[in-house]
């Protein structure tokens, strides 16, 4: 749609520079185009580049309250918390309706107490792994299959 932006990482994908700069920000929490340009053996002006084009799509944002003239990025709060929220409700819906036998899915949850270090730490980790399966062979033996990852600060 005209104005919108486009949040899905699939039109991201196929970029490498693009692909790396968001696997830096899922690994560390943040990154600036000076940090991921030393670590991806870029330079700053094409990490800075993309890391506003990827600001353009929805995917990262300026790190608030960030001192001086360093710009540190991370990934968007507003994109995290509505990335295909309506289609994981209704397919979940749907497959409710429609599943033939138990044992199909699963659900995990546990309440721990991290600092906020390890809750990035955590997120990071959580994202590998998920990764590890994205762009597996598809054939008739794979199934596409949403995962749903949520942790957050309760409230005390």
């Amino acid at each position: 749609m005209p104005g919108q932006r486009r949040t899905d990482r699939r039109h991201v994908h196929g970029h490498p520079l693009r692909d790396a700069l968001l696997e830096l920000i899922d690994r560390d929490g943040s990154t600036t185009s000076t940090v991921a340009a030393q670590e991806l053996g870029e330079s700053t002006g094409s990490c800075s580049f993309h890391l506003r084009r990827l600001e353009a799509l929805g995917l990262i944002e300026p790190v608030p309250d960030a001192a001086g003239r360093i710009k540190p990025w991370r990934r968007a709060i507003e994109a995290e918390s509505t990335l295909n929220r309506e289609l994981e409700d209704v397919a979940y819906a749907t497959w409710l309706g429609e599943r033939t036998s138990p044992g199909q899915d699963f659900a995990f949850s546990e309440v721990v107490s991290l600092t906020e270090g390890q809750l990035v730490e955590l997120r990071a980790r959580l994202r590998r792994v998920v990764q590890d399966y994205v762009g597996e062979v598809d054939d008739d033996e794979t199934t596409s299959t949403a995962v749903i990852i949520r942790a957050f600060p309760m409230q005390h």
